[in-house]
């Protein structure tokens, strides 16, 4: 026999920490909500200090408006807030906190402290709470603004606090927040404490440079590029980085809209995808970039933390995003690949080390090498980027292993990978073509029957078209069949079948570029482009040198490997003991 399910309404204090857990899930949340009232309330100078990750104490002191006397209890009230009054207002939503239950839920889970004095008061009124409920309240004097002490986060809540991570990654977050503030806000100044530490301090003077400069330096900062595009009631504004500045992950992109630090998957993709091609592979940019938009486009109470918003048109805030940094990367000046300027971690340096013994590879093979000046307009007469890493001045040497070009430069040794470098020649040859000019064709006498598996089949009739475009002429021939009728001219392959399907089964898996015709460009030019192995003359490989200077973004190829590497003086000095 069933036992009979008892329904019961909760006790209050059970009821207030099971609430207190939608909101407050780790020390960073509870900042989060702090930061967001602390900003509210127009403040201009805001600390942040933390102990132990800020499970044993998170403080944070502003000199905003304070709270009224009277009000000081009422804050902590549930579903008390000064940011919204009716329905209506939760359409047009002009602060970051308005959700009633942030003060009530962090004072169900901590102890907690506060002291408040508004400007036209002369003193301040200080308030204590244990389990959420007021126990100790006196005047005392203050600043004006607010500061909340927040002690024992979790500590009579075990089961929550055993699934937070250590001290050190919990106080770490919270640095990465304060972070994106401090980006958000370059106004006011921010100070954060970690363990005793001084961990970021900002100057609030209103520049985001100088608001990045405290963050990742002041020579990454310098680098940074402006960001300024209103498009249809959408405006992006901030910096973004050139393409020689970038990092291993994704943590150096701070997005908002309106103010609000958010982590938007399609914003993102759309930001990183604006450098399609331009960046080493898993290398990711750096920018900080905040999205205007009006308040009826955009939810921003659909997650209890308040880090996701939802967009009436999300597609149209990503058009504008990506247009708005593709537009920064295209107006700045060029910006010359300088490895002993390089801040650590930040740019490019692909070879340390002076290279090991003699590389293994395929037996040298002669070939001719095909090389066309890149013309300087884009597909459909768009200028290229004129954002470019330029290269340094070379003189060609020789050839390593039938694979590698050696040039002296000015400051030491290059290395420069003769295929990598010759498909970015031809990616940027094909994107620069006119669409009314079809690109190199090489009609078969005789056409082929190509059997494709289904996959291979679905990749060619998805890019058939831009394909066409690129020399490839097929049709369709049965189910998971086509015909061949012409090839890429600069193809050159002995099998004609073999090599279309290695170009299909490429594309198939070609994510790097995002954009369908740049995309099958990028396939074509790989497969059309000089391979390891061939021997080159001195003649091609300085037009190649050359025609590699005249590319975008001559430092990758189109999938983002690295065209070449360097060497400088001072380690080949070393090494031989000169230094």
């Amino acid at each position: 026999m069933t036992a009979r399910t008892m329904i019961r309404v909760l006790a209050p204090e059970v009821a207030a920490r099971i609430a207190a857990g939608e909101v407050v899930e780790r020390p960073v949340s509870v900042v989060r909500e702090l930061l967001d009232n602390a900003i509210d309330a127009g403040a201009s100078r805001i600390t942040l200090e933390i102990e132990e990750g800020g499970l044993s104490l998170i403080r944070v002191t502003d000199d905003g408006r304070g709270i009224q006397p009277e009000e000081l209890e009422l804050a902590f009230e549930r579903h008390a807030t000064s940011k919204i009054a009716d329905l209506d207002d939760l359409g047009h939503v002009h602060t970051l906190g308005f959700r009633g239950e942030a003060l009530p839920s962090i004072a169900a889970a901590s102890d907690l402290e506060i002291v408040s004095r508004v400007g036209a008061e002369p003193v301040g009124v200080t308030a204590t709470l244990v389990e959420g409920r007021v126990v100790r309240r006196a005047a005392r004097p203050a600043p004006r603004g607010t500061a909340i002490t927040v002690r024992d986060l979790f500590l009579r809540v075990p089961a929550r606090r055993k699934f937070l991570g250590a001290p050190g990654s919990e106080g770490r977050q919270v640095v990465v927040l304060a972070s994106h503030y401090a980006l958000a806000y370059p106004g006011i100044a921010f100070h954060v404490v970690s363990g005793g530490r001084r961990a970021l301090t900002t100057s609030g003077d209103g520049d985001i440079r100088h608001a990045f400069a405290a963050i990742y330096g002041a020579e990454t900062a310098a680098a940074m590029l402006d960001v300024d595009f209103s498009d249809g009631g959408i405006c992006v504004t901030g910096i973004c980085g050139p393409s020689s500045v970038h990092r291993g992950n994704r943590a150096a992109i701070s997005l908002f809209v309106n103010g609000r630090w958010v982590q938007s998957r399609p914003l993102t993709f759309a930001l990183v995808d604006a450098y399609q091609a331009q960046l080493p592979i898993a290398r990711f940019p750096v920018a900080a970039v905040n999205i205007a938009i009006p308040d009826e486009d955009v939810d921003v109470n659909v997650h209890p933390a308040k880090a996701e918003v939802r967009f009436r048109d999300e597609r149209a805030v990503g058009r504008a995003v990506r247009r708005a940094i593709a537009l920064a990367l295209e107006a700045s000046r060029p910006v010359a690949w300088s490895e002993a300027a390089s801040p650590a971690g930040i740019l490019a340096r692909p070879l340390h080390a002076v290279p090991g013994p003699p590389l293994g590879g395929p037996q040298p093979l002669q070939a001719a090498l095909g090389l066309g000046r890149v013309s300087p307009t884009g597909s459909a007469g768009q200028a290229v980027p004129t954002q470019r890493d330029l290269l340094p001045m070379l003189r060609v040497v020789g050839q390593l292993n039938a694979t590698y070009v050696v040039c002296e430069g000015p400051d030491g040794m290059y290395l420069l990978d003769q295929h990598a470098a010759h498909e970015r020649v031809v990616y940027d040859r094909l994107l620069a073509r006119p669409e009314s000019e079809p690109a190199g064709v090489q009609p078969l006498l005789e056409p082929i029957v190509l059997e494709l598996e289904p996959v291979l089949a679905a990749t060619l009739d998805e890019h058939r078209a831009s394909l066409g475009r690129l020399g490839l002429g097929t049709e369709p021939f049965g189910e998971r069949a086509a015909v061949i009728r012409s090839v890429p001219a600069g193809l050159g392959a002995r099998d004609i079948v073999e090599e279309v399907t290695a170009l299909l089964r490429k594309l198939e898996g070609e994510r790097r570029v995002t954009d369908p015709f740049g995309r099958a460009a990028a396939t074509v030019a790989c497969h059309s482009s000089v391979r390891a192995g061939m021997l080159l003359s001195m003649e091609e490989m300085r037009r190649l040198v050359e025609d590699l200077e005249h590319t975008t973004a001559p430092r990758t190829c189109p999938h983002g490997r690295p065209t070449l590497v360097h060497l400088g003086t001072d380690a080949i000095e070393r090494q031989f003991g000169r230094r």
